[in-house]
């Protein structure tokens, strides 16, 4: 449903938001309920037609955009025009897959395998896992992607002594849920460090984004009900499109 068939079905009443105090906010909350059933990245009429459509002026189409866009519900590129966003991914501190992050969110996850091969540990590698330099290590490179939408760029590693076969048609959905579904390993713990970075090159264009884009660098070391480790990764997270949210207390 366009903006223009909302109005008319809204009937008289939908010009109750030319109160001069109101207005701006009445057309944003019109335009959010759009908004909800338009796909990501679908425009939305320029300043100047919603002005026109709703008879209003452009300084108060001009407030209701400015209010979407710091809701994070739509984003606008110069000379170009305004678009839907994604969804934003909140992470909080429960302990969840990248897989069921997107899912909370209506997206539908997959990953694109972009490595995987076996390396020997450097001495981060080997002291994240655990082991000693020189251990044999499965190095997964993905790219993280929610309805075909490139989110996260990751590299995850594990010890190829204790998974010493990984089939990589499982390596195309959840990790944490293949290890489990295989291997009858699952994930209880995981500390993470995360880190404000802006992307480079290779990194920009997997993404989609500008070089020198904002991301979120995520360190993770995940651990199973025993104490192991399990896995050690290094998430880089689109800025725009993931935050995260945690509960502190004293």
């Amino acid at each position: 449903m366009t903006l223009k068939d909302r109005r008319r079905d809204d009937g008289p009443g939908a010009d109750s938001y030319k109160t001069e105090s109101f207005k701006h906010e009445a057309l944003r909350r019109l335009l959010q309920a759009d908004i909800a059933r338009m796909r990501p990245d679908e425009a939305l009429p320029t300043e100047r037609q919603l002005a026109e459509r709703y008879d209003v002026s452009r300084a108060t189409a001009r407030r209701a955009l400015q209010a979407l866009r710091e809701d994070g519900l739509i984003r606008s590129v110069r000379g170009v025009g305004t678009f839907v966003s994604h969804p934003q991914i909140t992470k909080t501190s429960t302990l969840t897959s990248f897989s069921e992050d997107l899912r909370s969110r209506g997206y539908h996850p997959s990953a694109e395998l972009l490595a995987a091969e076996v390396v020997e540990a450097d001495l981060h590698h080997a002291t994240a896992l655990g082991v000693d330099p020189g251990t044999a290590l499965h190095r997964i490179e993905r790219l993280r992607l929610g309805d075909d939408f490139p989110i996260c760029l990751e590299t995850v590693y594990l010890s190829a002594e204790r998974f010493p076969s990984l089939d990589e048609s499982l390596l195309k959905g959840s990790l944490s849920e293949a290890l489990q579904n295989t291997h009858g390993v699952r994930v209880v713990r995981a500390t993470q460090q995360i880190r404000a970075v802006n992307v480079t090159g290779r990194q920009a264009r997997l993404l989609g984004v500008k070089e020198g884009s904002a991301a979120l660098l995520v360190r993770r070391t995940a651990f199973d009900d025993t104490g192991h480790v399990v896995e050690y990764g290094e998430s880089l997270c689109r800025g725009d499109l993931y935050e995260f949210s945690l509960v502190v207390t004293k």
